[in-house]
């Protein structure tokens, strides 16, 4: 079955006993060292609520597919099924995905909420510092970055941190090999700043799709709708024209201008491999317009 949200694959994973809401952490190291114990202790999905300096109800989840039980909820296979054999379970159905590209709509829930020009304010949502020696507040860990190819039209989706610099600006981290930096490097070339919108919450399974880096040419919202089994609805964000899930959270319009013009101090930040990585200048992002649900509910995945 294909969540068409993330609440309600929150609520799925309630009904499982999967879930667990907590209210008052603070998102000075609070939330991000509960988030890191529960996961190692393959516990429920987190929702943080009552966050202090925000208002109740703009939220944050964490650990949305932590254990083999919720992996395999986000991706419609048996629940009930061991660990190993959610994993056979999932090299079957990986063996037999079959592409569904996305579905244009008109209209959506994300708009509910819509901010623009000197009243964005990246500070009204809660962005944790997630790690103690970490750079910054991380407002992108389970995030989105949508592009489009200058040239061809291809639409990239990618997961890429990033760190809230002011109101209206935030940094990105991109590999020079991933294709939303290659994308970003050909506006660049034609003195162009790069459009962007930054999705800052979804149902897991649209969201698994993004890290994933299909081949070049190829949209990660393709083979988002190979995971659900059926195609992601998306909406054209009036700012940048370009199609973010039309259930999502949180989105943030903008433009990435080229580093020679504008760079911002990024990291380190607590990455994968158990340590902290990478401090430098990097690119950023001139956030012009947000759109965003009522209470929304921001993906947290520090990893």
């Amino acid at each position: 079955m294909a969540f068409r949200d993330l609440r309600a694959y929150i609520e799925a994973a309630e009904r499982l006993g999967e879930a667990r809401i907590i209210e008052g952490a603070h998102w000075n190291l609070e939330i991000g060292c509960l988030t890191e114990m529960i996961a190692e202790q393959e516990g429920p999905l987190l929702v943080f609520d009552d966050i202090p300096g925000y208002s109740k109800g703009f939220r944050i989840a964490t650990n949305l597919i932590a254990t083999p039980r919720r992996f395999a909820l986000a991706l419609g296979l048996p629940t009930e099924l061991s660990k190993l054999e959610i994993l056979q379970a999932w090299k079957n159905k990986n063996h037999n995905l079959e592409p569904f590209p996305s579905r244009e709509v008109t209209e959506g829930p994300v708009t509910e909420n819509i901010v623009e020009g000197d009243r964005v304010d990246l500070e009204a949502f809660p962005a944790p510092l997630w790690h103690e020696q970490d750079g910054g507040r991380y407002l992108g860990t389970g995030d989105m970055v949508v592009t489009q190819d200058p040239d061809s039209g291809w639409i990239n989706v990618g997961t890429y941190r990033a760190c809230i610099v002011d109101k209206g600006r935030m940094t990105l981290w991109i590999i020079d090999s991933h294709h939303g930096k290659q994308i970003a490097g050909r506006y660049w070339e034609k003195n162009r700043p790069c459009p962007v919108a930054i999705v800052l919450g979804c149902e897991p399974a649209t969201w698994m799709a993004s890290p994933f880096a299909a081949k070049a040419g190829v949209s990660e919202y393709d083979y988002a709708g190979a995971l659900r089994g059926a195609p992601v609805e998306v909406l054209r964000a009036p700012l940048t024209g370009l199609p973010v899930p039309a259930t999502s959270e949180v989105v943030l319009e903008g433009e990435i201008p080229p580093l020679t013009e504008e760079s911002e101090m990024e990291g380190p930040f607590g990455e994968w491999p158990g340590y902290y990585t990478h401090s430098g200048k990097e690119c950023v992002v001139r956030v012009k317009r947000v759109m965003y649900r009522n209470a929304p509910i921001l993906h947290g995945n520090p990893p």
